[in-house]
This record gives structure tokens, C-alpha cells and sequence, in this order.
């Protein structure tokens, strides 16, 4: 008998329950609540569908609201998109839905915003209106800012030309400079690469951005891969740009390349480069993915920056280079596997022997994490001692004090020990203007109070 009553309590509770979450009210009071006021897309690109953004719709109440409608407020004009919970807003518009007691469903969201062929971005705004059987309305807002692009697709340039756009120009596929062929790119433009996209030159390529207008190179992906990381933050976005054996006169100024697969690759050339940076770049491999390449050219760099690269940061292989005020910062943090050095020398590959002329590094900054981020492997004789040399620079490598290459140099396993901060991260020690590796947001002008001010780049 005891246990039938316990048998017919729990009955009664179960059946008050399935009484509970079945009761819906149309008390005015009893509203819907939201994850958000309102939702914003980042830039979108006009005319491709957008990421998706999610809203949670909460019924926080003691019985269950019924929607008879929700809408955008613009109906089929609106250029966004709705699923609401598992149903898509037809014409912007879904009717019958419901929440009950103390659950959530979800809203899905998406726009394509129109080409509006304007140099200037576009805001549009819309409101998602839930028409609950109470007769409440309540509305979440909906935010994006179109960017129009224009859009080349394997482009191949067989003539000199000037490229100078206030509006982003979207480049698929290889873009190609012909031989004989000069492409010069001026300050304050904008390339975002498909995951396919590369520039290769096979003529001449110059880049005149300026301080405050770089040319920015960078992938197409304006979005995020996160809430608080955008995809722009992010390497292997795109290929990188390649400066192919028998191209020549190369002069780059101001750019800003980041979030590729590798950086430069070049043979055969001559380059010259002033106050850039080189950011980001991992793809398949450490092999390929380096900074900058650069196989027998003649390279002479001022205030550049080529950091965090699954590869080496700068590899050199023959040929001769000069670098003044320039950085190599090595703190990629991103895919597994060995890194990359900060700085790489080599006379050989393969069974190929590559000459040194000569390299000369001047208040250069080398660093990274690891005890020691500069490593050459010289395998045939025709590298000259003297053909090396490290002058007043900042180094992340091991004193040798009997080699007079490095000339005046500090080394920073040194300086830390001197400062009892040795083995702390480098946000810890001040070091950088910017090192933040939640965000993977860096910024590797030396710190006002850094022991490296003085050294390497500076933007």
C-alpha cells in the first residue's frame, strides 16, 4: 500500500509538470528576452552571403509564449536572412512558433548586401519583429556595413600598370605580371586575396604606399573566426606573393602583408624594401612557409618587420643582403609541428651551391622564442668570413665571443638576467608596443621602456 501511494504522488507531480510546460498565457506582461539588442555583422563584402550570427530567444516566464508571426520589419526588401528555430523566414516572414516555459530557441541569421559601385561603405539596418498572441511586438535591431569590391579573377597584366583604389580590389586566382611588364600599386590600396589568390611578378613590381596609406595585402575574409577573433588575425588566408627567377627592379614601400601562407618568395632578383611588415604566414608546412625567401638576390631592407612565420622568418640563400633597423620576430604560435628560425643563412641547396657577396645586419632586432633563433648552414666554401656581420644589433642567439662577426651586440638571454625577468613571456617583460596572444594581435615596435628601443623597426 505504501508503495502505491508513492507511486500515485510521483503520478500527480509528473502530471502537474506536463501540465506546466504545456500552459501558454497571453499575459502582456510575459515577454520574450534576447542574447541581444541587436545583432551586427562586421564588413561584408556586397553581393556574397555573409557568416551566420546567432540569436537566442529566451522564455524566462512561468508558462509558455506563443508567437504568431515573426518578420523583418522590411520585408521582402530586407537584405537580411532568418531561420527561427529551424524554419526559414520566407519573403522575411514566419508565422506560429512558440517557447515554452523556461527554454530558448534559436535564430539564425544572414544578409547579402547589394553592390552599390560606391568607394564608400554602406550601413543598413533592419528590425526583427516577434508578434507574440498577447498583442506585444518586441523587435531585436539587425546591423552590417556593405563594402563593395571590384573583382579580378586570373588576371594577367601584359602592360604597364598603375593600380590606385579607394575600394578594396578582390583578387581570385593568380594575378601576373607579364615580363618587361612594371606593376605599380600606390598608397592607401587595398588587395584582399581569395584562398587561392597569390601575386606573381615576372616583370617588375613597385609599391608605393606611404606612412599612414601602406598598401595593405591580406585575405578576403572580413569576418570572424570567433567572437573576439577576426579571420583577418589569422594565417594561411591566402597564397603570398612570389617574384619570379628573371623579374627584376623590385621596390617596395609602406606595405602591409599578413595573414598568408608565406610572405615573399623571390630568386634571381633584386629588391629593395623601406618601413614595411611581413605578419602571419603558416600554411602546409615549415618549409614553405617562410617570411621572405630569397634565393641569390640582392636585398637591401630598411625598418621592416617580418614576423611570426611557421617557416624561417627571413631565409637567405646566397646572394647578398643588407638590413638596417629591421626586425625578425619569431613568436607564431599557431599550427603544430617545429618552427621556423627567426633568421636563416645558407650557401647551399641540394647539390646547388649559392655564393654569399655578402650580408650586413645594422641595429637589427632578432628575436623569438627559444634560446637561440639564428642558425646558417654554410655546406661549400664559398662563403667568406667576412662576408657576415651582425653591428650594434639585439640578438636572441648564443655570445661567442671569439666571433668577430658580431660586432657591439646585445644578446637578450643576457639582458634578461640582468633584469631577473629571464624566462617570462614577452608581454610580461615589456618588450613589444603590442603582444597579445589571445587576440594574436601584435605590434613589434620595441616598448618605450623595452631594452630593445633603438633596435629593429619602428612604425
Amino acid at each position: 500500500m505504501k508503495n502505491l501511494f508513492s507511486f500515485l504522488f510521483l503520478l500527480c507531480l509528473v502530471i502537474g509538470a506536463c501540465d506546466s510546460y504545456d500552459d501558454f498565457t497571453t499575459d502582456p506582461s510575459s515577454v520574450l528576452s534576447f542574447s541581444a539588442s541587436t545583432v551586427a555583422f562586421d564588413t561584408v563584402i556586397t553581393a556574397e552571403g555573409s557568416s551566420t550570427r546567432t540569436l537566442l530567444v529566451h522564455n524566462k516566464g512561468g508558462k509558455g509564449l506563443r508567437i504568431l508571426s515573426v518578420e523583418f520589419e522590411k520585408g521582402s526588401e530586407s537584405p537580411f536572412r532568418a531561420n527561427v528555430d529551424g524554419w526559414f523566414l520566407e519573403d522575411g516572414r514566419g508565422t506560429d512558433f512558440e517557447v515554452r516555459t523556461q527554454d530558448s530557441i534559436f535564430v539564425r541569421l544572414e544578409c547579402t548586401l547589394p553592390d552599390t559601385d560606391k568607394d564608400e561603405t554602406t550601413t543598413y539596418e533592419d528590425r526583427l519583429l516577434f508578434h507574440l498572441e498577447s498583442g506585444v511586438t518586441q523587435s531585436v535591431t539587425v546591423t552590417a556595413i556593405g563594402m563593395d569590391v571590384y573583382r579580378w579573377t586570373d588576371v594577367t597584366l601584359t602592360e604597364d600598370n598603375t593600380l590606385e583604389a579607394k575600394r578594396p580590389i578582390l583578387v581570385e586566382g593568380p594575378l601576373t605580371v607579364s615580363e618587361d611588364v612594371t606593376f605599380t600599386i600606390k598608397a592607401g590600396t587595398r588587395l584582399f586575396f581569395r584562398d587561392n589568390g597569390s601575386l606573381v611578378v615576372r616583370g617588375t613590381l613597385h609599391i608605393e604606399g606611404e606612412e599612414g596609406k601602406p598598401v595593405v595585402l591580406r585575405g578576403d575574409r572580413t569576418d570572424r573566426l570567433l567572437w573576439y577573433m577576426p579571420y583577418d588575425n589569422m594565417p594561411d588566408r591566402w597564397n603570398g606573393v612570389v617574384l619570379a627567377d628573371g623579374s627584376t627592379d623590385h621596390k617596395i614601400e609602406w606595405m602591409d602583408l599578413h595573414s598568408s601562407r608565406w610572405g615573399i618568395r623571390a630568386e634571381n632578383t633584386n629588391l629593395t624594401m623601406e618601413s614595411s611588415k611581413l605578419h602571419n604566414m603558416s600554411g602546409d608546412d615549415a618549409e614553405t612557409s617562410c617570411g621572405m625567401f630569397l634565393k641569390n638576390c640582392d636585398f637591401t631592407a630598411n625598418n621592416v618587420c617580418i614576423s611570426n612565420a611557421m617557416g624561417h622568418g627571413l631565409y637567405l640563400l646566397g646572394g647578398k643582403a643588407s638590413l638596417t633597423h629591421c626586425t625578425m620576430a619569431q613568436y607564431l604560435l599557431i599550427g603544430g609541428g617545429t618552427k621556423g628560425m627567426a633568421l636563416f643563412l645558407a650557401n647551399k641547396e641540394g647539390d646547388t651551391d649559392y655564393d654569399i657577396e655578402s650580408y650586413t645586419f645594422d641595429r637589427c632586432l632578432v628575436m623569438g622564442y627559444g634560446d637561440d633563433v639564428i642558425s646558417a648552414s654554410f655546406q661549400h666554401p664559398g662563403t667568406r668570413e667576412e662576408a657576415l656581420s651582425f653591428n650594434e644589433c639585439y640578438l636572441n642567439t648564443v655570445r661567442d665571443d671569439t666571433d668577430e662577426r658580431f660586432v657591439d651586440c646585445l644578446y637578450d638571454s643576457e639582458v634578461a638576467t640582468q633584469l631577473g625577468n629571464k624566462g617570462q613571456s614577452p608581454d610580461k617583460r615589456g618588450l613589444y608596443r603590442v603582444f597579445n596572444t589571445t587576440l594574436y594581435l601584435y605590434d613589434f615596435t620595441p616598448a618605450d621602456a623595452s631594452p630593445c628601443k633603438g633596435y629593429g623597426a619602428a612604425f
